[in-house]
């Protein structure tokens, strides 16, 4: 491999054909001010609006545009005169002279998208009415005609008219309410300049949780009947506020902070200013946070809604107070806030807790590499901007922040990161930006770094060996980059080793690697222990690969650092020896971190024999760490037919004392087993209560893995409407093992129609793993017609592993057919010598 091919600079499998570079809107004046007032109309599933804008209009200029979809535009004015404008169902043209002018825009319309109506009705009459928006990236103009761009910035307000019974929060401070009959109006504004797709309000039957965070108010809105769940959700919000203050230097910018937790989100939440709207199924029980504990419960927790609450809030520095430019460097606001995640793990938690987060990361981002595609963080080959909010943008794009922060070191990175703040602040910045503040405070250029982590696709792939040669006494090291074409050719990394004698002494070994090859000589005065590649996690983005043997990978289970320790256990579930199993059952007993323990179990699951078997099970009997007791519970599913396995999962599922997701993992592993005189078991759980239905989603999956009549006639059963969306949702990807039934393949059909964003991507997943050939029309029609920009993505890459699925199997046809010719030649001419030497 080498630079004169530069698939790097694209990658692989991203890029469609009819792909075109993206470039940042340009509307060619200035909003300054939006004063909008929304009547809520609940019975028609509408809106009336009335928006206000405040526009500088530069000269030479006639007409402004802004971004409306399917509305009903009813009048326009200018200056509070009826004004020529044009409409086409998704831009409105006003026809203005050039000056200051206030616009104004009447209109109505029932939003397809961005603003969403969640309403009791026949399948679902208990739920809590209410109503929210989601502006990103760009649907904010459904229900309001803007400027719906990242680039644009403005001062807002919102009146929001809503039933009497009802709440509505939005960006900023709230100014008054006003009762107007069987109708109260919410007035929010925020003075401070924010893009347009961060304007947001939700409104219902909420109760609200106040608090005070050194003078900044914070609010916590939930659906009514769910104000005692708030604290274990939102806990940790004001200790974030004072950490990301004091790390970046930059003081909490806005007015307050709010939460608003809304039912049927289409995201984990969504980061607008002030007002973070997010899913209420981060809501949850004591139970569910620390089972068999009372709250808070540190270094015991089993679900926290920690990383989404950090994540959302990082972004009102990373996305509110400096805002991308264009959705090409969107990783500007996604890997801070990932990034700034895991750094709020490592002040509330520990380091082994901040690293094995990012080893999650990392895992997270190199499924998407090897499953789907690659691409540079940084592109501008896309089609819709959802497709850019990927593991690419998130976790890779913490993973390089990561390595940079070690480049650099903590202090200049943060300076780095406060200039970057103060420069850009209430406006918007490209990776450029970024690259130049780092530059400055530090003092070294830093375009080497971008090129290869940044604008190039893909990652080092790092081979080392090492030998030893005692009568020279040296360690001789081999380091060797052996990433294909779709990853920058080479790449220059510092990386670290710890080497570890039987004296007991460790060195840490610095080098720079910026060849394909290298070799390294080094001294030692006896044979090392184990040689450990980059024990701190500082380079982040990477895979890695060794010959380590079994004893020394039990030798670097003894190491101080977490990522020995898991560089050791992947090796020895690979060994799979009975010496291996002895090294991961002591892992698994002894290691002091919860991370490492579940690795090993899991890996103890991946050997599957039956000393592997026993140290599961009895590790069972002492550990106490709900995620860890997760991974055994998963683990004991690879023991087919096992009926030690099947009874200790069963009395797991059993136990109400016992954490909700150790159940689910017990449903699951039960079903995997599959011995059918358990079935009844898992149908028996459908009916469980539990955080979110995870253990009814867990029994769905175990009875997937039965694959009876019975089992598919549940799956069908749990997909129906009246259903939660999460149960609807697992039971619809796991009908995906059923295709060629007639009835599952009819009703994924239908689910591919399904009004809720959640099943319609399950049954995507569903087809994917079937690769069945019949759903193409309906993939092909979703791929171009959904509404949801990462359902039409996703749709066309299953189309498109079918297509080459289809290409492989005419070519192995064809194939075949080649060498059936040539074996019939080769027995005519065996029977042409059989006639000549008859004949002879």
């Amino acid at each position: 491999m080498s630079f004169d091919k530069a698939g790097y600079l694209i990658g692989r499998n991203f890029v469609y054909p009819d792909y075109r570079p993206q470039f940042p809107k340009h509307y060619g004046y200035a909003l300054k001010h939006l004063r909008a007032q929304i009547r809520v109309k609940t019975s028609e599933r509408a809106i009336e609006g009335l928006a206000e804008y405040s526009i500088d209009v530069p000269p030479g200029r006639d007409y402004i545009e802004l971004d409306a979809a399917e509305m009903k535009i009813i009048s326009v004015k200018v200056n509070g005169q009826d004004t020529k404008f044009e409409y086409d169902g998704r831009v409105l043209r006003v026809y203005i002279s050039p000056g200051n002018h206030t616009v104004q825009v009447n209109y109505e319309t029932k939003p397809r998208k961005g603003l969403y109506f969640i309403l009791p009705d026949e399948h679902y009459r208990d739920r809590v009415p209410m109503v929210w928006t989601q502006g990103e990236s760009e649907d904010n103009h459904y229900w309001i005609p803007m400027p719906d761009y990242p680039n644009v910035k403005f001062t807002s307000e919102l009146l929001i008219i809503v039933p009497k019974t009802w709440t509505a929060v939005s960006n900023g401070i709230l100014v008054e309410t006003k009762d107007l009959g069987d109708e109260v109006l919410w007035h929010w504004r925020l003075d401070k300049p924010h893009s347009a797709y961060l304007v947001a309000f939700a409104a219902g039957e909420f109760e609200v949780v106040r608090e005070d965070c050194d003078g900044i108010t914070i609010e916590h809105y939930v659906p009514r009947g769910f104000g005692d769940r708030a604290r274990f959700s939102f806990y940790r919000t004001c200790d974030m506020i004072r950490f990301y203050s004091e790390y970046t230097g930059v003081r909490y910018p806005w007015p307050n902070y709010k939460h608003v937790a809304v039912s049927e989100f289409i995201y984990g939440g969504m980061e607008n200013t002030t007002i973070t709207i997010v899913t209420d199924t981060t809501l949850h029980d004591e139970h569910a946070h620390c089972p068999g504990s009372r709250f808070p419960c540190p270094g015991m927790e089993d679900f926290t809604s920690d990383g989404l609450v950090a994540h959302e809030l990082a972004h009102q520095w990373f996305g509110d107070y400096v805002t991308t430019k264009d959705w090409a460097n969107i990783w500007l606001n996604e890997a801070f806030a990932t990034y700034f995640e895991a750094l709020y793990t490592e002040r509330a938690k520990g380091r082994d807790e901040f690293l094995y987060e990012l080893y999650q990361n990392l895992r997270s981002y190199l499924n998407e590499y090897g499953n789907r595609y690659a691409r540079p963080i940084v592109t501008r080959m896309y089609k819709d901007p959802e497709e850019m909010f990927d593991r690419h943008t998130y976790e890779k794009g913490s993973l390089v922040l990561h390595t940079l922060r070690n480049l650099l070191g903590d202090e200049v990175f943060q300076k780095g990161i406060n200039l970057y703040l103060t420069r850009h602040a209430h406006g918007n910045a490209d990776t450029e930006d970024l690259r130049k503040a780092l530059e400055e405070v530090s003092g070294q250029p830093l375009d080497w770094f971008f090129t290869q982590f940044v604008y190039s696709s893909g990652h080092p792939v790092i081979k080392y060996s090492w030998s030893y040669d005692p009568g020279n006494k040296f360690i001789k090291l081999s380091i060797s980059q052996a990433q294909g074409d779709d990853s920058y050719p080479i790449y220059r990394l510092p990386l670290e080793f710890e080497i570890k004698y039987p004296s007991g002494k460790v060195d840490l070994l610095r080098i720079e690697l910026n060849e394909r090859e290298v070799t390294i000589y080094v001294p030692a005065s006896e044979r090392p222990q184990y040689v450990c590649i980059d024990p701190q996690f500082k380079v982040g983005v990477k895979s890695v690969s060794s010959d380590k043997g079994v004893e020394e990978a039990i030798a670097e289970l003894g190491s101080d650092n977490i990522m020995c320790r898991l560089e050791a256990i992947d090796a020895l579930a690979r060994d799979g020896s009975a010496r291996a199993v002895e090294g991961l059952s002591k892992a698994l007993m002894n290691d002091p971190f919860w991370g490492v323990r579940a690795e090993a179990a899991r890996a103890l699951g991946r050997v599957g024999t039956d000393d592997a078997l026993k140290a599961l099970l009895n590790a069972l009997n002492n550990e106490r760490h709900p995620r860890v007791r997760q991974a055994i519970a998963e683990a004991l599913g690879n023991f087919k037919g096992n009926g030690d396995a099947a009874r200790v999962l069963t009395s797991i599922l059993e136990n109400t004392s016992e954490s909700y997701y150790v159940r689910s993992k017990a449903a699951q592993s039960l079903g995997k087993l599959g011995m059918m005189d358990y079935a009844g078991e898992l149908i028996k759980a459908l009916n469980y209560p539990s955080h979110n239905h995870v253990i009814t989603q867990g029994a769905l999956q175990g009875l997937s893995e039965l694959g009876t009549d019975e089992a598919v006639d549940t799956l069908i059963k749990y997909t129906e409407l009246g259903k939660p969306t999460l149960v609807r949702m697992v039971a619809t990807q796991s009908l995906g093992k059923f295709v060629g039934i007639r009835r599952v393949y009819d009703r994924i059909r239908e689910l591919l129609k399904d009004p809720y964003y959640r099943v319609r991507y399950a049954a995507v997943a569903a087809v994917e793993s079937s690769l069945d050939p019949r759903f193409l029309d309906a993939l092909d029609d979703l791929a171009s017609r959904d509404l949801d920009g990462r359902i039409r993505r996703y749709a066309r890459d299953v189309a498109r592993k079918i297509r080459e699925q289809m290409q492989r199997g005419v070519e192995y046809a064809r194939l075949r057919e080649e060498i059936e010719r040539i074996r019939e030649e080769q027995r005519r001419i065996m029977d042409r010598l059989g006639r000549m030497e008859a004949k002879g």
